[in-house]
């Protein structure tokens, strides 16, 4: 009886949370516009909403490949995103909006746009977090009231914006990491079931084929490596923290045959994850090269905040309670204590002290923190992740402390004072109304903060709704005008200029034009193309610049300057757009010279040719990052680059530190001969296929064809019906060498190859092991 009360009233807190947040972030699911990181997240939706729609979606062979690797056009002039980010919760927003959503609504003539399913769909997420830490807590053995109130004080965590798993990190008002948000509703659960694995030292791995499916999915190694392969899906940064965070369960005890069977279990996890997400990892790791690291991220996100500033944050609450008194940091740091002495739930606190110091991060540990793999490119700021998910499973010990004190001190009232003890027929009436006045004042204290962040949320959602309407109409016409024209890539300002003040609503124009399908220069809500710090040398008053980046059209407000050349076209409101003459999609280019570099030291040399006549003379360096890069022949000058300011000559075979040089005071670029000209005409564009006709002049020495699209592997170049190489150009432009006389150059983005083979082969080997469990099964 005891116990079923305990589990209702867990379930009525639980419920509680959870139907206070769908009432609290109700106003979520009707925005019109996003000011945040979810206009990254919602153009890649859209990208593959595009994909599905154009490739046969879902029965043709074309389709899955294209929804795993396809180009992203809308920012840094091309990059594929897909190929290196998280993609499958895109695919799953999309395929379950036109399979599902779509259907059932149109059968009702509801008119439920796949931005409102998006809306809905991380609506729900955030607000159904708490079932998540409820779940992960009763597999490893917590109460169900102390795992109910956990959900409750883990959905509230608060911080100043410090990208943890907090509401501000996901809300309108704060900074829409909805990938985060995907992966984190699978990380605890995922985290839990490893427990249970590593929690008993029999090595029951999945070394055999399981006797049916049913004892597959009570398998608790399985079910930890499909929970983690799931948060390593949705964001491929969390996976790695949730990877990392079963380390620790290795050493429940260290007994050497007990950890060696640990550790068989710990690397078939790893197996299976690796296995299931091999066609995404493996290619990212080949293909590194061509992932740049970004300037324009503050150096704090690379190397963290270091141990000072960490341990303040933990003791002001700012990692927790940021706001408010700190009664989760409280709770937290109790609960870390408590489980050191607790041998079966020690590993969390290991856990939980692990981030902690890793979240120091570089700053404090500097090159000994690339030992981890893959850290040398991560953010390690986000190690807060860590730290909050680890205090999850903190809680309920700090809870069951507070309780225990109260329960002691009743105790010690109705033991020692004379006149309590006539009431001790009381003493478990009183206990349970001081624990629950307890948690009411600290559930009081920690979301207070919550409401008050989220009633200003809600408000500026309001306010910029109605802003959004006033000029939406102007805006859909604006968005007709553009589709109407010919494809190319526009400019509606950029964050450091007039561009962060030219919104509709609460939204810069430069991110409303990319969720709409247009190709935008100058907004960087990724810097990860190659092209992502150069296309910033963009100069607004100068026309070769639009002609560089193939900026034919300008979306701005009122009583702005640009080229005399831009001409004024339509107006729309507030909206006016201009129409500036580009050489389009290509362009012949003289390339006599030869850059090797790695990913970043080009970066200085690329501005410098930006600014140079060199530049304005079509004089387009080839250019390579590859560690085995060749010169290629007829090149009149080449060298390599050995940081960001220093150069050698590759053709000068004498001592390389004697010839060191430095690109701004050894300027190191040639003249062509003459600026290449040709002529350009029948530009066609189909899906990711760009096609022209070029006619190429007499006597071009090096000519290149030059298509203005950031360089990857993954594209293919046809020249008159017949296969070629593909090369890099300055800035870092996709090329193939030209002979002179009239061709037909056609560029494809296709699916990597590897990529393509690695996930049907892993759909192929899933089908024949679900096959044969089956029929194991059957047998039985």
């Amino acid at each position: 009886m005891k116990k079923n009360f305990s589990n209702i009233l867990a379930w009525i807190i639980l419920s509680a949370t959870i139907i206070f947040h769908l009432w609290l972030n109700f106003p979520e699911i009707k925005i019109l516009a996003d000011p945040n990181d979810n206009i990254f997240q919602y153009s890649l939706i859209t990208r593959t909403n595009w994909v599905w729609e154009n490739y046969g979606c879902p029965l043709s062979l074309s389709c899955l490949p294209n929804l795993v690797d396809h180009n992203v056009t809308a920012w840094a002039e091309g990059y594929p995103l897909p190929f290196y980010y998280s993609h499958i919760p895109q695919i799953a927003t999309v395929s379950s909006y036109q399979l599902i959503v779509k259907p059932l609504t149109s059968i009702f003539n509801i008119n439920y746009s796949l931005y409102q399913y998006y809306n809905l769909s991380k609506y729900l997420l955030l607000c159904f977090f708490p079932l998540s830490v409820f779940i992960a807590l009763r597999l490893i053995g917590v109460n169900a009231i102390l795992s109910a109130l956990t959900a409750f004080f883990a959905s509230n965590f608060s911080t100043d914006g410090l990208y943890g798993i907090d509401p501000p990190s996901f809300l309108w008002r704060g900074y829409g990491l909805t990938s985060q948000l995907y992966s984190m509703i699978f990380f605890p659960i995922g985290l839990a079931f490893a427990y249970r694995t590593f929690s008993t030292v029999s090595y029951n791995s999945l070394t055999k084929l399981p006797k049916s499916l049913k004892s597959l999915k009570e398998n608790n190694l399985f079910l930890s490596a499909i929970f983690l392969t799931l948060t390593t899906a949705g964001h491929l940064g969390m996976g790695i923290i949730a990877l990392i965070s079963t380390l620790p369960f290795l050493f429940f005890d260290l007994k050497k045959t007990h950890i060696v069977k640990r550790v068989k279990n710990l690397m078939a996890i790893f197996a299976i994850v690796v296995f299931f997400l091999a066609y995404w990892i493996i290619p990212v790791f080949l293909y590194n090269d061509y992932h740049i690291i970004s300037f324009w991220d503050p150096i704090w996100k690379f190397d963290s905040y270091g141990w000072f500033e960490v341990i303040r944050q933990l003791f002001q609450g700012e990692i927790f309670d940021w706001g408010r008194i700190p009664v989760v940091t409280i709770l937290t740091i109790i609960g870390f204590f408590t489980i050191l002495a607790n041998t079966r739930l020690f590993p969390f606190a290991l856990i939980f002290a692990m981030w902690l110091i890793l979240y120091f991060g570089r700053t404090t540990w500097g090159g000994l923190i690339n030992l981890i793999p893959g850290m040398n490119d991560f953010h390690q700021h986000r190690f807060i992740v860590g730290v909050q998910i680890a205090a999850i499973f903190l809680l309920p010990a700090g809870l069951n402390y507070i309780f225990h004190i109260i329960k002691s001190a009743l105790n010690l009232i109705f033991k020692k004072i004379i006149f309590a003890k006539k009431w001790v027929i009381y003493q478990n009436i009183i206990f349970y109304l001081m624990a629950a006045g307890t948690i009411i004042l600290l559930s009081y204290f920690t979301i207070r903060q919550t409401i008050n962040y989220a009633s200003l949320n809600n408000k500026w959602i309001d306010q910029a709704n109605k802003a959004y309407l006033y000029d939406k109409k102007n805006f859909e016409n604006l968005i007709s005008n553009l589709n109407s024209l010919p494809l190319a890539r526009l400019y509606a300002g950029r964050p450091g200029n007039w561009g962060k003040d030219f919104r509709l609503g609460s939204t810069e124009m430069y991110m409303l034009l990319g969720i709409n399908g247009f190709d935008v220069s100058q907004f960087l809500p990724e810097t990860w193309s190659m092209l992502s710090e150069n296309e910033q040398n963009f100069d607004e008053r100068v026309l070769e610049d639009y002609d560089l980046l193939n900026i034919r059209y300008i979306v701005a407000p009122k009583n702005q300057s640009f080229p005399k050349e831009a001409k004024l076209s339509q107006k729309f409101g507030p909206f006016e757009l201009y129409e500036v003459p580009t050489s389009g999609w290509f362009d012949i280019v003289s390339s006599p010279m030869f850059v090797k570099s790695d990913k970043t030291n080009f970066i200085n040399l690329v501005h410098l040719w930006h600014r140079s006549y060199s530049r304005r003379w079509k004089m387009h360096p080839v250019i390579s990052v590859e560690k085995k890069a060749k010169i290629p022949t007829g090149m009149q000058k080449a060298i390599e680059m050995t940081d960001e300011v220093s150069y050698f000559d590759l053709l000068n075979k004498g001592d390389k530190a004697e010839q060191k040089l430095n690109i701004f005071a050894d300027f190191p670029f040639i003249f062509p001969e003459a600026t290449v000209s040709g002529k350009i005409k029948n530009e066609k564009i189909n899906l990711q296929s760009y096609s022209a006709t070029i006619e190429v002049p007499d006597n071009c020495k090096n000519c290149s064809i030059m298509f203005k699209m950031s360089y990857h592997p993954n594209w293919q170049a046809k020249i008159d019906g017949q296969k070629v190489n593909i090369y890099a150009v300055f800035p870092f432009y996709l090329a193939v060498p030209a002979s002179p006389g009239e061709h037909t150059v056609e560029f494809i983005y296709q699916p990597n190859k590897l990529k393509v083979i690695l996930l049907f082969a892993e759909i192929i080997i899933l089908t024949i092991l679900t096959i044969l469990i089956r029929r194991i099964g059957r047998e039985k």
